[in-house]
């Protein structure tokens, strides 16, 4: 590539790389994948993209390396599906005069899509423990949850507790994820009537003036923190 020229505005992910590009009829950035071996690809740019005497082809040709650009190496269609126009511009500036430079994909189907291509992160030796607590908790009492589980290990963990509800409990069951709190809830284990009586009696505890509410739940009881499961 020639010295202080922009090539492709593309990122990597696992061992795949990825161009920024932008379809009709939306602001979206998307993720076009580049064929491997080169077959029947197009390029992030084009001739086509132009206009005869295009002044704006001439700016383009003092930033980019339009022969790396119209090298045709992308997939015909976006990771989502999408028919694409062109890359979206990026260090070198815009590559259309409608389209601001983009550094980073916003369509979620095609940053879904993208999370597959990482490696998968190494499961942590506590989350079959941990797991496991949790469908004791639920059995007990129809809902737990999970505080301060890090980021990498959640898909982990709420896979290895559906399963393991499956396995032995056989009741349907939800999970919810809140930043770093996984919630499991397993409604036909909950036992409705004493939640009903709990929240009757907070109630009262408010109108009558008590000093102390009750708790509808002892938060011990179904409560529990991935960081105090740590071996060794």
């Amino acid at each position: 590539m020639p010295e202080g020229l922009d090539g492709p505005n593309a990122i990597t992910a696992g061992t795949s790389q990825l161009l920024l590009a932008v379809v009709s009829g939306g602001e979206a950035v998307h993720l076009v994948r580049r064929n491997y071996p080169p077959e029947a690809g197009r390029g992030a740019l084009s001739d086509a993209h132009f206009y005869q005497a295009d002044s704006h082809r001439e700016l383009i040709k003092r930033r980019y390396d339009l022969a790396a650009l119209e090298e045709p190496v992308w997939a015909q269609t976006t990771m989502c599906g999408r028919a694409w126009l062109v890359m979206a511009g990026g260090d070198g500036g815009p590559v259309s005069r409608y389209r601001e430079p983009a550094f980073a994909p916003t369509c979620r189907r095609c940053l879904a899509l993208m999370d597959h291509l990482f490696p998968a992160p190494a499961v942590d030796e506590r989350l079959p423990v941990v797991a496991q607590l949790v469908v004791d908790l639920v059995r007990q009492h129809g809902y737990a949850e999970v505080r301060r589980v890090p980021g990498d290990q959640l898909s982990a963990l709420r896979k290895a507790i559906r399963l393991l509800i499956k396995q032995q409990i056989g009741q349907p069951c939800r999970t919810f994820v809140h930043d770093d709190v996984l919630m499991v809830v397993c409604e036909s284990l909950g036992d409705r009537e004493a939640e009903q009586q709990a929240a009757v009696e907070a109630v009262e505890a408010v109108l009558l003036g008590r000093d102390q509410l009750p708790a509808v739940r002892p938060v011990p009881e179904w409560v529990v923190s991935w960081s105090a499961w740590k071996r060794g």
